[in-house]
């Protein structure tokens, strides 16, 4: 699933939706750590990346066993963010995004593509095994 989307916030649920949409059959929990590493990514290429007004592209994947999720920004973007190698402060104005997609997903990138920023982020599709746990689990009394 490919989209590019205009740099607002008013396009956030449009993504949410349609790559809902496009992970219908997982499960309920990865799709919405998948959503919220979405819209944490997306949030921050219209809050930082996009300040040109440049449009953003957002590309999900499922192949081979992986969810690879691609957010790319036009910039301009003074300098690559780094990732943070911690938890951000209990005062921190900010922070917070990157470092809760490193939480939810098992490997997240940065790279510099023009004057803008790629983030890169995989995770594991859940095994058939591990699908039909959270099923049963959830359907237990």
């Amino acid at each position: 699933m490919e989209l590019t989307i205009p740099s607002s916030s008013r396009f956030l649920p449009q993504v949410r939706h349609a790559v809902a949409r496009a992970l219908r059959g997982l499960p309920r929990s990865t799709v919405d750590d998948l959503l919220l590493v979405l819209d944490e990514a997306v949030s921050n290429a219209i809050r930082h990346g996009s300040r040109g007004g440049e449009p953003i592209e957002v590309i999900v994947e499922i192949d081979g066993g992986w969810i690879d999720i691609r957010v790319r920004d036009r910039g301009p973007t003074p300098k690559l963010p780094r990732l943070p190698g911690g938890p951000p402060g209990a005062l921190a104005t900010g922070g917070r995004g990157l470092w809760l997609i490193k939480q939810l997903v098992g490997d997240i990138r940065l790279r510099r593509v023009g004057d803008g920023t790629l983030l890169w982020a995989r995770c594991r599709v859940p095994s058939a095994v591990s699908v039909a746990a959270e099923h049963g689990a959830r359907s237990a009394p």
